[in-house]
This record gives structure tokens, C-alpha cells and sequence, in this order.
């Protein structure tokens, strides 16, 4: 693990303390990880707090279903701990179809907000098709990571036909606008 890390405003903060658990208990794989800040060199800094808890089960042949927790000690006293919590999964059936999706929520100082995706995957030996729905929302704030664009939905789809001919063809519809 590394001595330090840039966590605040790209500012380098040294990592004073710092665990992680992995494993499985029986049929699920779980892992933990907490690390503990110290001061950087910005006047009234303090230490920080950074929580992970993983769990994800497998089933079926190659599915595969989790939920995640995340949190980090309040930037200033008496304001909201930042936590986020959400679920995924991953199911695959048959040589060709595939759906991942995932649903996540974060309560913080910024508000309570939700991101999510879904995506559907069809790729047979003739056709293929693709769908896609994705929306991060205004005050979505994972505290732990990053977010590159908030405030933003997407729908997407798109037809194949390019396994039938050595030329192809391929439709798409797709529209990414802001959430508001």
C-alpha cells in the first residue's frame, strides 16, 4: 500500500493506516477495505476516513450478482457522513446474451441522488443487437471516486446485420442529454 495518495483537490495526503479482507464465505466472495488519512499541508485539514464493503455471489454457469457499500468520514463536523450503497449484477445465458446492470444511490451533504445502467446484449451468428439506458443524476456524489459527468441520461440502440455480408450493415438510435 502507498505511503500517500491524492485525495484532496489533487493535493497529496499522506495514508497514516490502512486494512483490506478478501475472501469467500461459502458461496460468496466478500471483501473489505478501510483506510485511514492523516493532515495534509493545507491549513485545517484533517484526517479522513475511507470504508469499502463488497459482496458478490456467482450463479448459473457464468452470472454473477453483488451489492456495495462505500463511505468516508464528514469533510466538516456536522455534516452528513457521504455514503453510497447499490447493487449489480451480470447475467449471461446461452453463448450469446448478455445483460449487465447496475443501480447505485448516495446520501451525503449534497443531497440524496441516484445513477444506474442497464445494457442488453444480443450478438448471434446472423443479427445483432444492442440496448443501453443510463442516468446519473444531478447530485450524484460517490465520495470515494469520481463521477465524469453528472446530470446526463442515455438511451441507446443499435441493430447489426454486419455478420450476413462482408459489407454490413448497421443501425444506431442514441441521444445522450442532460438529466434536468
Amino acid at each position: 500500500m502507498c505511503s500517500s495518495d491524492l485525495l484532496e483537490d489533487g493535493r497529496e495526503t499522506p495514508i497514516r493506516v490502512g486494512g483490506r479482507v478478501t475472501g469467500r464465505i461459502g458461496k460468496f466472495s466478500v471483501g473489505g477495505l478501510d483506510i485511514q488519512t492523516g493532515k495534509n499541508d493545507v491549513p485545517g485539514s484533517v484526517g479522513r476516513n475511507f470504508s469499502v464493503l463488497r459482496v458478490k455471489r456467482d450463479f448459473l454457469r457464468r452470472s454473477s450478482a453483488g451489492l456495495i457499500m462505500t463511505g468516508r468520514s464528514a469533510k466538516n463536523p456536522g455534516d452528513t457522513r457521504p455514503l453510497t450503497y447499490g447493487v449489480d449484477g451480470s447475467f449471461n445465458f446461452y453463448d450469446n446474451i448478455a445483460i449487465n446492470t447496475y443501480w447505485a444511490q448516495t446520501d451525503g451533504p449534497k443531497g440524496t441522488d441516484v445513477n444506474y445502467r442497464g445494457h442488453l446484449a444480443y450478438t448471434g451468428d446472423r443479427y445483432g443487437l444492442q440496448l443501453e439506458r443510463l442516468l446519473v443524476g444531478t447530485r450524484f456524489d460517490p465520495a470515494i471516486g469520481f463521477v465524469r459527468r453528472g446530470d446526463m441520461r442515455r438511451s441507446f440502440a443499435v441493430f447489426d446485420q454486419t455478420r450476413i455480408a462482408p459489407q454490413g450493415i448497421a443501425y444506431a438510435i442514441g441521444s445522450t442529454t442532460p438529466a434536468s
